[in-house]
């Protein structure tokens, strides 16, 4: 099944401009055109996409990805490089999902206690102090 960049940008959810920016830095090497050079997708462009876009929702930079994706190309020699990128990747994004976790457990303390405050209507106890101004010394 072949698919417009439309519908490929649906399917994805994300931009006819980021879909034509990753074809133009040679990120979707077998992408077709058509007979009014419109570009035409298949079911593996629609992978390799689907790994780009998982690859820079994860923070690594557009060479980084340039670079997995040739090496891909090159076959089954690179799959050592490739496994460590993605490991590499892979703590990257467990210690960004445990930074948000640790986000989150304070932000549910505060969930948690405005919904006490709106409940019981006592007041907010939590007043973040201000730091103090140098006094001017003359």
């Amino acid at each position: 099944m072949t698919y417009s960049i439309h519908q490929v940008a649906d399917l994805l959810g994300i931009s006819t401009y980021r879909i034509r920016y990753y074809h133009d830095h040679g990120m979707l090497p077998y992408v077709k055109r058509d007979a009014h050079n419109n570009r035409i997708f298949d079911d593996s462009d629609i992978d390799w996409l689907r790994i780009i876009i998982c690859l820079r929702a994860t923070g690594m930079p557009v060479e980084r990805i340039c670079h997995y994706l040739d090496l891909v190309q090159e076959g089954d020699a690179t799959i050592p490089e490739r496994y460590q990128m993605m490991k590499a990747q892979q703590d990257r994004t467990l210690s960004e999902i445990q930074d948000l976790q640790d986000h989150l457990t304070t932000i549910n303390c505060k969930v948690d206690g405005y919904a006490e405050i709106l409940a019981t209507g006592a007041p907010d106890k939590f007043a973040p102090r201000r730091p103090t101004q140098p006094t001017a010394q003359s």
